[in-house]
């Protein structure tokens, strides 16, 4: 590839990497304002989602790609788009998929978690505040996929997705969990307003295991290859978005624990494979092994 295509491509790249970098940092500033210190962004709705999707996270990703324009072909990796297309899939699955298992759902045999497993969620208020941080895990889902320059990391959070999903949908299809939403009051506070549109598409008895939490541990752990920093923002990013769940109202304590485990436990377990690729099948070895 020349230098110019390189440069062009790895600006693309890095910019919309930071564009959903700061779409999160923006939720999560929004967070801070209106959750914990009170500030009051009622305005109207068309006008709060062009100021936090564009008018804020657009110029801030402009500006840090020009900061690093003189390493930008560094960025032009030539396996990124088809990564960065498998990651736009990958969502269309998990979400199409999530939304599919919740129809195929009968809500007369979902069951409510039994007393023992939930007591500890009765001292938990609920706070749509929270929100902004729940509704993160959308984007978080596809910042690996434009920042990895590996395919075994990658290759790994596909697999491990595709894993995570069909044990969380069986146990949805199978033993279906609801949780009891508290009623939203009425009113036109920004969280509120936002809740209200999450109420309004999420079925709310595809519980245990939160996908939610599983899928945004796996990102987060897949992008601490990458770099310890981003790392460890992510990893708190995973975790802020476990507590959202558990403040929002959308899922048990019981739920984010296991969805956590379970995205652990699918890392560990993909990763030991490939350091010890002699115990799996020849082919998959030759996928680790080109890797």
């Amino acid at each position: 590839m020349n230098t110019g295509g390189s440069i062009a491509q790895g600006a693309v790249r890095r910019f919309l990497f930071y564009y959903i970098f700061f779409l999160i940092v923006v939720q999560q500033v929004v967070f801070v304002l209106v959750g914990l210190l009170g500030l009051d962004l009622t305005f109207d709705p068309v006008l709060r989602v062009w100021v936090f999707v564009c008018f804020v996270p657009v110029p801030l990703a402009a500006w840090r790609v020009a900061v690093e324009r003189r390493v930008l072909a560094e960025a032009a990796w030539k396996n990124w788009i088809p990564w960065a297309l498998t990651g736009v899939v990958m969502f269309g699955l998990w979400s199409g998929s999530y939304f599919a298992v919740g129809l195929l759902t009968d809500p007369a045999n979902a069951r409510l978690l039994p007393p023992e497993w939930e007591r500890f969620d009765r001292f938990v208020p609920f706070d749509p505040s929270f929100v902004f941080l729940y509704i993160c895990v959308y984007p978080f889902f596809l910042l690996p996929f434009l920042r990895m320059s590996s395919n075994g990391p990658l290759l790994r959070l596909v697999i491990g997705l595709v894993i995570m999903l069909a044990i969380s949908y069986a146990f949805f299809l199978t033993m279906p969990v609801t949780y009891p939403r508290p009623s939203l009051p009425d009113g036109p506070e920004f969280p509120v307003w936002v809740m209200q549109i999450v109420h309004g598409r999420d079925p709310p008895w595809n519980c245990l295991p939160s996908t939610h939490c599983a899928v945004a541990l796996l990102a987060a752990l897949t992008m601490y290859e990458s770099s310890r920093k981003l790392g460890i923002w992510a990893l708190m990013t995973a975790f802020l978005i476990a507590l959202s769940t558990i403040f929002t109202k959308q899922h048990y304590i019981v739920d984010a624990i296991a969805g956590f485990a379970l995205a652990g436990l699918t890392y560990w377990l993909l990763l030991w494979i490939w350091r010890n690729p002699e115990k799996i099948p020849k082919r998959a070895r030759q996928l680790i092994r080109e890797d």
